[in-house]
């Protein structure tokens, strides 16, 4: 049977999760109120309530009237997607594009399929994709892809292996579509997904021909699970292989509904996953408002050779552009954004830590250089010390950051007739961009 949640079991569930956050943390009230309140929306809104309506009794004509489904729709204006898609690679878009998963339909990833015996949790073997026009084969796929689209990283069919594990290749005439076969499945599946599909021509070693074998991939954009949205009815004489509202997972080979247990997991991973994208906009806050304080040190260095520097600091605004901040302001400017990276810590991965450590590190390390500078009336390349020697543990630390070829070049700055001209911003945008990529797996919850 399906799961199916009650309003006194989502009320439950959030009232446990409110106790383990206040046992947690101490926010205050009004952070407290604000917070289960917006927890208690996700949890609801999560895991909808769906409504069966009752059997037909036999010999009674059946109803014109579609049956009512209590469906609690999603969110539109605080929606999970909206709240955080300013951290998102594109704005406004739920996820990755579909090129983040090329690497699933790729031919290594196909070579290595073909060789397994056997099904799991994550692929599948199909003799053939079958015609998609027939209702059976359309509604037979939607109950996989519903399955592997509630696994954490998706599902694969391969296509042209026979039951037995003998591969047989594709049918002359059958074509792997990624269009078709989204229309095909898409009305049943109530949720955002992804799926790509290819064909490849591999030849066996104990094969004299060449065989072409076809790969799907399919998985959900956001950490929510996918329902059923239509009942999966073959034929009227016969059960229907899942119903409306239905949430599918794969255990084994197999593709069936999910029990009580699977839906606590989904649901707390929902849950820690919001958690986790909460800190990591905080941490990306953190970043940049250090970068806002470097900001004038970073225009100069963008506009100026280092033979427009001597003569730069000897005009009357350039204290100005570097800014009024002593060192022991910037010192506790710095401790105040460590701070709130702290309190959000037990949530950040150890890798986006570490990484966010070594950027804030690079330039905290400039502004203090850019203070020094400032107050002894002086202005050096960013890759120098105050007295003209290179900056040594500046390029030690870039190093844990950079390629060594895209740091030799930013090192080494770009020669024109008036200079050396040296831009910080390149090598700013260098040490940010490792951490958007952490970024970008947390969001899309592949870490």
């Amino acid at each position: 049977m399906p799961c199916v949640l009650t309003h006194s079991e989502i009320d439950r569930v959030f009232l446990a999760h409110v106790k383990r956050r206040l046992l947690r943390f101490s926010d205050p009230p009004e952070s407290t109120a604000s917070s289960c309140k917006a927890s208690r929306r996700h949890v609801a809104t999560t895991f909808r309530l769906a409504y069966r309506p009752p059997a037909r009794l036999e010999g009674t004509k059946p109803s014109l009237r579609k049956p009512r489904r209590y469906v609690r729709r999603k969110l539109t204006k605080n929606s999970y997607h909206e709240r955080y898609s300013d951290l998102s690679a594109e704005p406004g878009q739920p996820g990755p594009c579909a090129t983040s998963y090329r690497d699933h339909i790729s031919r290594e990833a196909i070579e290595q399929l073909v060789h397994i015996r056997g099904e799991g949790d994550e692929w599948d073997f199909k003799e053939t994709l079958g015609d998609l026009a027939h209702m059976s084969v359309r509604v037979n796929l939607a109950k996989d892809a519903l399955a592997f689209c509630n696994l954490p990283a998706g599902g694969t069919i391969v296509i042209g292996v026979a039951s037995d594990y003998t591969r047989v290749g594709l049918q002359t005439n059958e074509q792997i579509d990624t269009t078709l076969i989204r229309r095909a499945i898409e009305k049943y599946i109530d949720g955002d997904f992804v799926v790509l599909a290819a064909e490849h021509v591999l030849t066996q070693e104990d094969e004299s021909e060449s065989k072409r074998y076809g790969i799907v991939y399919l998985r959900r954009r956001s950490i929510q699970p996918v329902l059923a949205a239509l009942d999966g009815q073959i034929t009227h004489d016969k059960p229907p292989l899942f119903r409306s509202g239905d949430i599918l997972i794969r255990r084994g080979a197999a593709s069936i509904r999910a029990n009580s247990g699977d839906v606590r997991r989904l649901l707390t991973s929902a849950v820690v996953h919001e958690e986790r994208v909460r800190a990591v906009n905080e941490l990306w806050k953190c970043v940049v408002e250090q970068r806002r304080l470097l900001s004038g040190m970073e225009l100069l260095y963008d506009i100026l050779a280092d033979t427009e520097y001597e003569a730069f600091v000897n005009r009357p605004d350039f204290p100005g552009m570097i800014g009024g901040t002593t060192q022991s302001q910037h010192a506790s400017q710095m401790d105040a954004l460590q701070l709130r990276v702290n309190l959000v810590r037990p949530h950040i991965p150890d890798q986006l830590y570490r990484q966010y450590r070594m950027c804030a590190a690079f330039v905290g390390r400039l502004q203090m250089k850019a203070i020094r500078q400032r107050d002894a009336g002086i202005f050096v390349s960013w890759t120098d010390l105050d007295d003209g020697s290179p900056d040594l543990p500046l390029r030690q630390l870039a190093s844990q950051i950079l390629a060594p070829g895209e740091l030799d070049s930013l090192w080494a700055g770009q020669v024109t007739g008036i200079g050396t001209l040296r831009p910080l911003r390149p090598a700013i945008d260098a040490t940010e961009r490792g951490l958007l990529e952490v970024i970008d797996r947390i969001l899309s919850g592949l870490t």
